[in-house]
């Protein structure tokens, strides 16, 4: 992996750490190519040999993971996890799941087990969640049992995440796991209805709704984050000021 350092923003990214903002490489996404990484062991430390040497060589303050393959085991990804946070030392490591990679509809599986997507992360988050410092899953896809873009669906979200009883009668916390500190979370919306799926756009009533929810519930959420500024942007950031008033 490189970046163009002809094309490095180098004044934005000082400005913005001058400010006190943290600035990370985000890796992955929906075509991610996840499994070359995972396809050996030399494949995994180049990976990460390659991602240590770019947050070293732009001054960045960490990496943000984003994995929404499920070819490798959950298993395979923590080890990963572990080596990249051991490599980066004091420098952030962030990960970006799909919502449903913890979710208590259905049963937990095996960490040496591939190819779902439903509880992926539970078994990441059982051997890796002291190397991960933060957790930002997409509440903005998926089917949750309750229609995207609801105060319902990102409740079920959060309380999932955190291995809390889910608003539905049916669902209960997964054995033999504690969740994600409520410190560790970030809820991941939509920027705007063009942003992604417009059904699972949540408007600034919603957003007041479930800080209002949290607040009343004494449950702990480091923030949000936002996918993304440019779509913020365009929807004259009425988003982002709902996430940080």
């Amino acid at each position: 992996m490189t970046i163009d350092a002809a094309n490095f923003p180098r004044a934005i990214v000082d400005l913005w750490q001058k400010q006190g903002k943290k600035v990370l490489i985000s890796v992955g996404g929906q075509n991610g190519n996840w499994a070359w990484i995972y396809a050996n062991t030399s494949s995994t430390t180049a990976f990460v040999n390659s991602i240590v040497k770019i947050v070293n060589e732009y001054k960045l303050d960490g990496v943000d993971l984003d994995i929404e393959s499920y070819l490798a085991t959950p298993r395979t990804v923590a080890n990963s996890i572990i080596q990249l946070k051991t490599a980066l030392g004091s420098k952030l490591l962030v990960v970006s799941p799909e919502c449903v990679a913890v979710y208590q509809g259905v049963a937990d599986y095996s960490a040496d087990t591939a190819g779902q997507a439903y509880n992926y992360f539970v078994n990441i988050i059982r051997l890796a969640d002291k190397y991960i410092d933060f957790y930002q899953p997409q509440a903005y896809n998926n089917w949750y049992d309750v229609p995207g873009g609801t105060l319902d669906y990102i409740k079920n979200v959060y309380l999932h995440w955190r291995n809390l009883k889910g608003i539905l009668s049916w669902q209960q916390p997964l054995a033999n796991f504690t969740g994600v500190s409520g410190d560790k979370l970030l809820m991941g919306v939509l920027g705007s209805t063009s942003a992604g799926g417009a059904s699972y756009y949540y408007t600034v009533d919603v957003i007041n709704q479930f800080r209002s929810w949290l607040a009343a519930n004494k449950y702990p959420l480091k923030g949000f984050m936002m996918w993304d500024s440019h779509w913020d942007s365009l929807n004259k950031n009425v988003i982002s000021n709902a996430c940080t008033q």
